[in-house]
């Protein structure tokens, strides 16, 4: 598992420069108080955004930009924050994150917006305290394989339920459940994990959606199960509507993933990644055709080769 993780970090470009706080500061520089809120409780929201670099155009591709800021700002609700900058300005500066830093290869950014200095410094209220906005662009490959189907697990860790803490939006704190799964996970062999919900349903990954195939239909948990409303999963639902693969959004039982013909994780992160193998269970497809047709026409929409989804690419050069 070390060796996994220094080869992912060799794979990592980080930036010269950062925006933090409404300037831009030198990466090295990019450091926030010891008593921030969000270090001590986990207040702070975020985005996950992907531009794509197409070297025939020497142009690089921010995939649905819009989306993940007007989600990132549905997240700031949750918390009470008000952003100094608006949707418009905070879309310019996630394009200037990669102009600035000159970046010619795929990169993937970073929005946090989360709750910084507390007057009475110690409290677990997060009214009150100022809001700060950070964002990040670095160089990046892949956050798991794409090329080989995955070996992955269910978790015995829960997923959180939305009354605990708000599924919809991406909350800093409840990745402190994901990274419990995804490290028990990687101890015990696995790639990753699948979590499900204290009914037992079928949520996602640590940090991902997932999807499945059974008798040429692709399924994924719905969104009562406890999930992100992720930008991807809603992109492969539509993919998939245009490709002609019927579609069901509905409850999954973990004992539907063992019959299941293909599977696959979906995210900003996680791209399209194939899953060969859960809980040592073989799935019935092993060429996983659905699985690799939806990747390719991912990939090529994401990289400006399909110019019928360039609504969805927002060019930085």
């Amino acid at each position: 598992m070390v060796n996994s993780v220094a080869r992912l970090a060799s794979e990592v470009t980080p930036p010269k420069e950062a925006y933090l706080d409404g300037k831009w500061v030198a990466w090295e520089n990019a450091n926030v108080h010891v008593s921030t809120h969000a270090l001590h409780y986990g207040t702070g929201v975020f985005a996950g955004i992907r531009a794509y670099w197409n070297e025939d155009d020497k142009q690089a591709y921010i995939f649905r930009l819009d989306d993940h800021v007007e989600r990132l700002f549905n997240s700031c609700q949750y918390f009470f924050m008000k952003l100094k900058e608006t949707p418009k300005e905070v879309r310019n500066v996630v394009i200037e994150s990669v102009r600035r830093n000159k970046f010619q290869r795929d990169v993937y950014i970073r929005p946090l917006a989360f709750k910084h200095l507390n007057p009475g410094i110690i409290g677990v209220n997060p009214t009150g305290t100022s809001d700060a906005l950070l964002v990040f662009a670095v160089g990046f490959g892949d956050y798991l394989p794409t090329d080989k189907g995955l070996h992955v697990c269910c978790s015995s860790f829960q997923q959180l339920s939305d009354n605990a803490l708000p599924r919809r939006g991406k909350i800093s704190g409840a990745y402190a459940n994901s990274a419990l799964a995804s490290s028990e996970a990687k101890f015990n062999g696995f790639d990753d994990a699948i979590m499900l919900t204290r009914d037992g349903w079928v949520s996602e990954g640590t940090a991902m959606n997932l999807f499945l195939v059974r008798d040429e239909k692709v399924i994924t948990p719905s969104l009562n199960s406890s999930l992100l409303e992720g930008i991807t999963r809603r992109t492969i639902l539509a993919l998939c509507q245009d490709l002609g693969i019927p579609t069901e959004e509905r409850l999954v039982q973990r004992s539907e993933l063992y019959i299941c013909d293909e599977a696959f994780y979906c995210g900003t992160g996680v791209q399209v990644a194939p899953i060969r193998m859960i809980d040592h269970r073989e799935l019935r497809e092993p060429k996983l055709q659905i699985t690799k047709r939806i990747q390719k026409a991912y990939f090529d929409i994401v990289r400006g080769k399909n110019k019928k989804y360039k609504d969805w690419l927002t060019p930085v050069y």
